[in-house]
């Protein structure tokens, strides 16, 4: 198995699909890919493939990508969503509804437009050159609360902070939160650059939102998955 890939639970797969930069595997049926398999993300552009090549080196047939679920916007986590729509297996791709416009390619500086309180200075310096991936015009919404029949079952949590549409994914019955960039682990569980949010004012509230569900592995955009006192160490970290 590729050194970059590991398993958390059961139908759970973390893949590094670039330095520090995670994307996950899930089964529909939390075994294989006989009922398809979704991804949590997909990396930069020149992601996708190492994506693809992990996904063979777990055993499964990349054809077999039902889903592509977005946690933000953002390049390092979208970046390879349109080549995955376009492939063979045509995917559909789903982003949260604050973020859709984005990911469909109808906003192209969303940090430069951020409202008053929800971006740093720089973050906005930062907007002109932070432009989204290749655009996928037929994204849809993933809605907050709604509930997914994917790998014992998968409950979409509304986080913005990072970006406004920001969803974490959590999987009750497996123990692990899927948490985008809600939070980093590298080097340390922190709340990540404040020039790169835009949706600053509502953080906190997202972080304890996530704090509030049950998991064992806390499972990030950025950096290693948490296991030890995870629950406790982002409760902390939310005040």
């Amino acid at each position: 198995m590729d050194n970059r890939t590991e398993q958390l639970a059961d139908g759970v797969w973390r893949v590094e699909v670039g330095t520090m930069v995670n994307a996950y595997v899930l089964a529909v049926d939390g075994r294989g890919d006989g009922d398809g398999l979704a991804i949590v993300d997909t990396g930069t552009a020149g992601g996708g493939p190492r994506l693809v090549r992990s996904i063979r080196l777990l055993g499964f047939e990349p054809r077999a990508v039902r889903e592509v679920l977005l946690t933000h916007w953002h390049r390092d986590h979208s970046g390879s969503a349109a080549r995955f729509a376009r492939s063979s297996a045509a995917p559909r791709v789903r982003a949260g509804v604050r973020d859709l416009p984005v990911v469909q390619g109808r906003q192209r500086r969303p940090q430069r437009e951020a409202a008053a309180g929800d971006a740093t200075v720089l973050g906005r310096l930062v907007g002109r050159i932070s432009v989204p991936g290749a655009p996928v015009p037929e994204a849809s919404a993933l809605h907050g609360g709604a509930r997914l029949d994917i790998a014992g079952g998968v409950l979409v949590v509304p986080a913005p902070g990072h970006t406004p549409g920001s969803l974490a994914f959590h999987l009750r019955d497996r123990g692990v939160l899927l948490a985008g960039d809600a939070v980093l682990t590298v080097p340390r569980l922190w709340r990540g650059p404040r020039a790169l949010c835009s949706a600053l004012s509502e953080q906190t509230t997202s972080l304890r939102r996530l704090a509030g569900l049950e998991f064992d592995v806390l499972a990030p955009g950025h950096g290693p998955p948490l296991a030890r006192r995870a629950r406790d160490r982002l409760a902390a970290l939310a005040g």
